[in-house]
């Protein structure tokens, strides 16, 4: 990476509160505050007690921290840092909650936006500086800023700020395919109230098309994190008969796991507790994959004894030890698997 391509192009601009609410709400939207940071909104849950003292702490102007957004290919802008604020005033100025807790302006206590006379114009005018980070920045010097700023009571998950970055065909795909209930279920008890985590089941999905390519431990240097959104950068131009073909190739992958291991797939068949985990559907998914229907069909067995054999070894138990998901493991996993699938294929096994 150039010096230049490790330098911000940005901009500061101040805007009135009033003007960050008509870009929230235009059609098309001008200023985008990502579903899955919304989800995560955190100001109301004992009341709305914090999101009344900012809006008191706007009225007695009192300097606010920046906010950050990122601008997109449209020239729209992003909100990468700075929901709870943007959120707070949204909600306000829609009269969704009454003032509470007031100390400095009690006499507005219990009112709403529309309730609050001349201070309205006060609020609608009061302005809060904004940082936006240019389209022309790369997309990995951005991803970099949103992985810096994702420190506060909002923190997303790497998938979450892939979905931020990279809207389109692909990242559909993703949310797509992650509703199938295997994928959405991955892990999870059959009896269990609990959800996966937000877009944890988009991020499964892109790990299969990541390792599909036979080559790609050429692209995993060590950062799984990294070699993720590579990958999501590079798949979210693709065309929609390339998604089809993707999408055919998942459904596939899955089917054909799910014929040869039934309600045992992505497990250790060698542990008395079996649970599905990520580890063997990196594996399996993308190997199992490519087989051709004979192989699956007439050779079931020996693949399940084969998968015993490789869930037993001692070397594929030191893997999961340690560094879990670094190249190395990753690496010897994936060949040892590969080494006895070609001897079941080869009618060796």
């Amino acid at each position: 990476m150039s010096n230049d391509d490790k330098t911000l192009n940005l901009f500061p601009i101040d805007y009135p509160f009033e003007t960050l609410c008509s870009r929230m709400k235009s059609n098309p939207i001008k200023l985008k505050l990502n579903p899955d940071f919304q989800r995560k909104y955190k100001w109301d849950q004992d009341g709305w007690l914090r999101s009344s003292k900012f809006i008191e702490s706007c009225l007695m102007r009192i300097p606010l921290p920046s906010c950050y957004f990122a601008e997109d290919d449209s020239g729209n802008h992003i909100v990468i840092d700075g929901v709870q604020r943007l959120t707070t005033i949204q909600k306000f100025f829609d009269d969704e909650f009454a003032l509470e807790g007031m100390t400095t302006f009690k006499e507005l206590e219990g009112k709403k936006f529309s309730e609050l006379g001349s201070l309205r114009s006060e609020l609608e005018s009061t302005t809060i500086r904004c940082i936006v980070l240019r389209k022309e920045n790369p997309k990995k010097l951005i991803r970099e800023i949103f992985s810096r700023l994702n420190q506060g009571a909002v923190k997303l998950s790497d998938q979450e700020i892939r979905h931020a970055l990279y809207p389109g065909g692909f990242d559909e795909l993703l949310e797509e395919l992650g509703n199938i209930d295997a994928i959405k279920n991955f892990g999870l008890a059959e009896t269990t109230t609990v959800k996966r985590d937000s877009r944890e089941p988009d991020e499964q999905v892109l790990r299969f098309f990541a390792f599909y390519e036979d080559n790609f431990f050429d692209y995993f240097d060590s950062s799984l994190k990294e070699f993720l959104d590579d990958h999501m950068e590079k798949f979210s131009d693709l065309k929609d008969d390339e998604l089809n073909i993707m999408r055919e190739r998942f459904k596939t992958s899955l089917s054909k796991c799910e014929k040869i291991f039934g309600e045992d797939v992505f497990t250790n068949p060698t542990v008395r507790r079996k649970r599905k985990g990520l580890v063997h559907y990196d594996i399996l998914m993308p190997t199992i994959g490519k087989l051709n229907d004979d192989i699956v069909n007439e050779k079931s067995e020996q693949i399940r004894n084969a998968w015993f054999t490789l869930c037993s070894s001692a070397e594929f138990k030191k893997t999961l030890s340690g560094g879990l998901q670094n190249k190395s493991s990753v690496m010897k996993r994936r060949a040892s698997w590969v080494a006895l699938l070609k001897e079941v294929i080869d009618g060796k096994y």
